[in-house]
């Protein structure tokens, strides 16, 4: 089988390349750069190129494929687009959308749930939704057979599923735990839908072809659910240190990014488990469940081996530190909280105010682009 991954080296695209090699199939990766790391001792076709430039979309399709998954629609116009560039050029367009198209807090959520927009309230989640409506609308009239799939929070070896946590691929928080110093956290001991990268890639390679998931919506899942205590009670045996933990309300987080602040609102703090029996009807034969503690364990050894830092996550959890001592002291924190906060050096206080001073500006600078770029794109046509 002839497929093609649009974005085929991340977190999910990456989990659909890996199963798609080990299925058998012939597999091309469109990404814009050039393969590193395990990717190259992965027997894909990588294609270096932007899938918003026509003439490398036009060009790569035109190789031919039965299955197309792109993981690179955001909005209701790069569906259309691709639709238009996909028909024709394969038998199966698989869309990967989001389980944030379903409003928080949920619990055994099934696909046939009605997702009213107005009760989604993220900017991402809201296009992700329209996007799957104009497929919905628009892909089967076109003769092209679509499958839609909605991951939840998938991890690997370069993403821990906590919530607030350092940027993919990076070992601070990791790090932090193991210096003992306080990893923070905004959540309410509820309990989330998690997806190893291992059973997400078998489940969509389970959809290649599938006549029963034409014209359906699917989300994937773990069997299992985890509260993020239950995750960090893990990460503690593998490192051998007990988390120090500082609880705050997200709110603290708008004034600096609120992107991670909507991030956690909409996303990764509210109860969210979902009902996995519909792509176990079309799967029947994928196990949808991967050890915690294995799974960690593989990507905490990641992390360690290749060390990539991320700067702006200790900054930022030092600035919410120091400027929510008193809070923390009132909720009755661990003393290691105040003990690390009163241990801080003057240019270590500097650095963190000297971030938070920066990022408040950028925020507002990112706000001012999104506000601009329904502007833009109507002058552009």
């Amino acid at each position: 089988m002839k497929v093609l991954v649009i974005g085929g080296t991340g977190i999910i695209g990456g989990a659909i390349t890996e199963a798609s090699v080990m299925a058998g199939h012939e597999v091309t990766v469109l990404t814009r750069s050039e393969p590193s790391g395990k990717w190259k001792d992965i027997s894909a076709r990588y294609v270096r190129g932007d899938w918003y430039d026509d003439l490398v979309a036009s060009e790569v399709v035109d190789y031919g494929f039965d299955v197309i998954i792109d993981t690179l629609i955001f909005n209701e116009e790069q569906m259309a687009r691709s639709v238009l560039i996909a028909d024709g050029h394969c038998r199966q367009l698989i869309y990967i959308s989001t389980d944030s198209v379903y409003a928080r807090p949920a619990s055994d959520l099934s696909e046939d749930k009605d997702i009213i927009l107005d009760d989604i309230h993220w900017e991402y989640g809201i296009g992700k939704r329209k996007a799957e409506l104009y497929l919905q609308e628009h892909g089967g009239g076109s003769g092209l057979d679509w499958t839609v799939i909605r991951p939840v929070i998938t991890f690997g070896d370069t993403r821990i599923p906590v919530g607030f946590a350092s940027k993919r691929g990076t070992y601070d928080l990791i790090s932090r735990i193991e210096n003992g110093w306080p990893v923070l956290r905004f959540d309410d001991h509820t309990r989330h839908a998690l997806c190893h990268v291992s059973v997400f890639g078998r489940a969509v390679t389970g959809l290649f072809l599938n006549e029963k998931s034409y014209g359906n919506l699917y989300h994937i899942s773990d069997d299992v659910s985890y509260t993020y205590d239950e995750i960090f009670d893990v990460l503690g045996r593998i490192t051998g240190r007990k988390p120090v933990f500082a609880y705050l309300d997200a709110e603290v987080l708008r004034k600096y990014d609120t992107g991670i602040y909507e991030d956690m609102i909409y996303d990764k703090n509210p109860e969210f488990t979902l009902d996995n029996t519909k792509i176990k009807s079309v799967c029947p034969d994928v196990d949808l469940h991967a050890d915690l503690e294995e799974a960690l364990l593989s990507t905490v050894t990641y992390l360690r081996e290749n060390r990539k830092e991320n700067e702006e996550y200790g900054l930022l959890s030092d600035l919410l530190l120091i400027n929510n001592k008193e809070e923390l002291i009132k909720r009755g924190c661990d003393p290691q909280v105040v003990e690390y906060i009163e241990g801080l050096t003057k240019e270590q206080i500097r650095s963190a105010r000297r971030y938070g001073s920066g990022s408040v500006k950028k925020d507002k600078m990112r706000k001012v682009k999104d506000a601009l770029r329904p502007i833009k794109r109507r002058i552009l046509g």
